[in-house]
């Protein structure tokens, strides 16, 4: 048993050796902090791992001595050999083996193995097995049950356990002061899950200043975003007013002249163009106004918080001296939008104040017009309205109800038996909630004579399932179905008819927005893959064959027919588009396309 112990203790620090590479990836760059902080991440994470296994490989010892050191050293040795192809594949792409990478690569579709890679592959096997073998067989000629002295053991095991404790709690306190350096380390380490707590934190700071506590640039660690520097309109042209009107989990179907009427009427009577088949960059609200703001997939949400990175499309508003009013009825440090999208924004409005979702809602309307009416008409003005009744499916006691019957939400008593009617009900007299608190937004536009101004993108930040597939599913953040993540999407204001016309129907998602305003109404003159990996929806845009969608901690590539879905474990699943699990093999092409895309602004250009 001491034995085996001591040779867990050497596999973690030839483990820790090998996880270095994991950090000399082409553009990463740590403090000294932060270097000391993945040091004892590093040994702490696999002491814990190692642990794990000491207790499986305890049944080993029953057998005989060598068939005991073959059995030992087979599974320590495939352990470092895949921890050492997780560098390579992390090197390559950002990220770490899953069952989904796994299944890409044994496809055939997308890499074949040359025999000299067969080769290597081989002499890897062979030559840890031959280290793992070699140190068991070492400690069995240097040691015996009694000489192993205590200390042997006692000292390492306590430094270990030390790195493990201490770099949770640091990370838990980094988390909260938003403290990259620390906090980027998380990406270099497979399979680390550090421990967060803003409750605990929270008993130390009563203040609640955590925001400004630590204020360092962030090196933004082997992230290229953009490409390149941003040229900004370089010949000043004149820039409209620009508005995003958001509704938290508004269905696609629900716009309509009978469910949001003021909204269609104003759509109709201002000639907006309609999307008929436009999907959020997620089923889950992080993801989708993530999308929406960076024009990239939600699937860089972690890495961009964690290096404090914001949104391009609110820099370059700023640098173009836009009014910049955001108003969100539920907070907007959760999730942290105050750390992504709208980092550079001095005296953010954090929240409407405590409430139910429509009482906010009435309350960001009554803000805006405020702010409208008071801004400086000598600059352009960016405007955020996001509502929250939808999420809630909440109203207004005292509003008129038009759609009956209407039922009461109870999340615990759902399921795939319950009438959907009276739920959907009460979701859909929320929207039309909303959509009359509107109508005060679209008269002020009007009035104030800056509607022939202004483009106006509304929109949903994701979808909202009522058992629509028959699979139990409701809300969202569930499925990658039409019923989570087909949302409306209105533009008015467009001043290029003709080519956004011609794209109505295509495939669109929320990575369209930014680089379709960046361009036409910003005009910011790069190539737009410089910092985007949408299309330009004002130019003739191709049939797309894919989109790709995540949510808090799974990601899914999205065809017109199919969910390709891998889940938080790196475990995938195929689905046609109700969400059925099919027998087919998935386009692997498409599905390294959808990879390289995550991969995409973490790689220097050549």
């Amino acid at each position: 048993m001491k034995k085996l112990y001591l040779f867990l203790l050497v596999n973690i620090f030839i483990s820790a050796i090998i996880a270095i590479r994991y950090f000399w990836v082409p553009g990463a760059s740590f403090n000294w902090d932060g270097s000391l902080f993945a040091f004892i991440a590093v040994l702490g994470h696999f002491f814990s791992i190692y642990l794990l296994f000491f207790v499986l490989s305890i049944p080993f010892l029953w057998m005989s001595k060598k068939l005991t050191n073959i059995c030992l050293a087979l599974i320590f040795s495939l352990l470092q050999i895949v921890l050492y192809i997780d560098t390579i594949v992390f090197q390559q792409y950002r990220f770490h083996i899953n069952e989904s990478v796994v299944s890409m690569v044994l496809s055939g579709q997308v890499v074949d193995f040359s025999i000299p890679t067969y080769v290597l592959m081989f002499l890897l096997i062979f030559g840890f097995c031959g280290i793992e073998y070699l140190i068991l067989y070492l400690f069995d000629k240097k040691f015996n049950h009694k000489t192993i002295q205590p200390k042997i053991l006692i000292i390492p095991t306590v430094f270990l356990a030390s790195c493990l404790v201490i770099s949770h709690l640091i990370h838990m306190v980094a988390f909260y002061y938003a403290y990259s350096p620390i906090m980027v380390i998380k990406e270099y380490i497979p399979l680390y899950r550090p421990f967060t707590s803003k409750k605990i934190m929270g008993y130390f700071d009563k203040s609640g200043q955590h925001k400004v506590l630590i204020e360092r640039d962030s090196q933004h660690a082997s992230i290229y975003y953009p490409k390149k520097d941003l040229m900004i309109n370089p010949d000043n042209q004149v820039t409209p007013n620009i508005m995003f009107i958001v509704l938290d989990s508004w269905r696609y179907d629900t716009f309509s002249p009978d469910i949001s009427p003021n909204t269609y009427r104003f759509v109709k009577q201002n000639d907006g163009i309609i999307f008929n088949n436009h999907y959020s960059t997620g089923n889950a609200t992080r993801t989708g106004i993530f999308g929406l703001f960076y024009g990239i997939p939600g699937t860089y949400w972690d890495s961009f918080i964690r290096n404090r990175i914001p949104s391009l499309f609110i820099t370059t508003l700023q640098k173009e001296n836009y009014n910049i009013g955001i108003f969100t009825s539920a907070k907007v440090t959760s999730p942290e939008f105050d750390r992504t999208a709208f980092l550079t924004i001095k005296n953010l409005r954090i929240s409407s104040k405590n409430g139910l979702a429509s009482s906010r809602d009435k309350q960001i309307t009554d803000d805006w017009l405020n702010w409208y009416e008071s801004r400086d008409k000598s600059n352009p003005s960016f405007s955020f309205l996001f509502f929250d009744a939808p999420h809630a499916y909440d109203f207004p006691n005292d509003f008129d109800v038009k759609f009956k019957p209407v039922g009461d939400l109870n999340y615990m008593t759902l399921n795939n038996n319950t009438d959907p009617i009276p739920i959907f009900n009460r979701y859909k007299q929320s929207v039309y909630y909303d959509d009359y608190l509107l109508q005060k937004v679209y008269d002020e536009l009007k009035q104030s004579g800056s509607l022939d101004n202004t483009l106006i993108i509304i929109t949903g930040d994701h979808s909202q399932e009522m058992n629509d597939n028959k699979l139990g599913f409701w809300g969202h953040n569930g499925n990658y179905t039409d019923a989570q993540t087909k949302v409306p999407f209105i533009i008015v204001g467009a001043k290029d008819l003709q080519h956004i016309s011609d794209n109505i129907n295509k495939f669109t998602s929320h990575e369209d927005v930014v680089p379709s305003i960046m361009r036409n109404y910003l005009h910011v003159k790069n190539d737009i893959t410089d910092y985007s990996t949408g299309y330009d929806l004002f130019s003739p845009i191709m049939d797309r064959d894919w989109l790709l969608m995540s949510n808090y901690s799974s990601y899914a590539v999205r065809t017109k027919d199919n969910i390709y879905f891998v889940n938080r474990l790196g475990i995938s699943h195929y689905f046609d588009a109700y969400n059925n699990e099919v027998n087919d093999t998935p386009n692997y092409n498409l599905i390294h396309s959808a990879m390289d895309e995550m991969r995409y602004f973490f790689q220097a250009d050549k």
